[in-house]
């Protein structure tokens, strides 16, 4: 992947499956506690989703960024792959991007087109 830094949230089913997918894609992989993760501080957020559905915490942290004015960008794992793969790294040069959070719901561990688009950035 293009970025030097992921950034993760502890304790859930999807940290713990994108953690395993980082820790060969990215230079260095942080894991924070809710309790230790400063948003202000954070350079961009990716989002994880399917069929456009956040949950209440992403909510928050998309809320967050907005108001800071930091990048933004929302994959739907059900979409098209090769514009999800395209746009993301799009977005990535297009922001210089090199520390991301990563956010997801634990339920996108479940739907097999979240496997088949962290392979098809491994290469990138």
């Amino acid at each position: 992947m293009l970025v030097d830094k992921i950034i993760l949230r502890t304790g859930s089913k999807f940290t713990n499956y994108i953690a395993e997918w980082a820790k060969s894609n990215c230079d260095e992989l942080l894991m924070l506690s809710d309790r230790h993760l400063d948003l202000v501080s954070m350079e961009s957020l990716l989002i994880f989703n399917q069929n456009q559905h956040l949950t209440r915490d992403i909510i928050e942290y998309k809320s967050v960024f907005d108001k800071l004015q930091k990048p933004i960008h929302n994959i739907d794992i059900n979409g098209t792959l090769s514009v999800g793969k395209n746009n993301l790294e799009l977005w990535i040069a297009v922001n210089k991007c090199k520390t991301i959070l990563i956010v997801g719901a634990d339920e996108l561990t479940n739907n097999v087109n979240l496997n088949r688009f962290l392979e098809s950035i491994q290469s990138t």
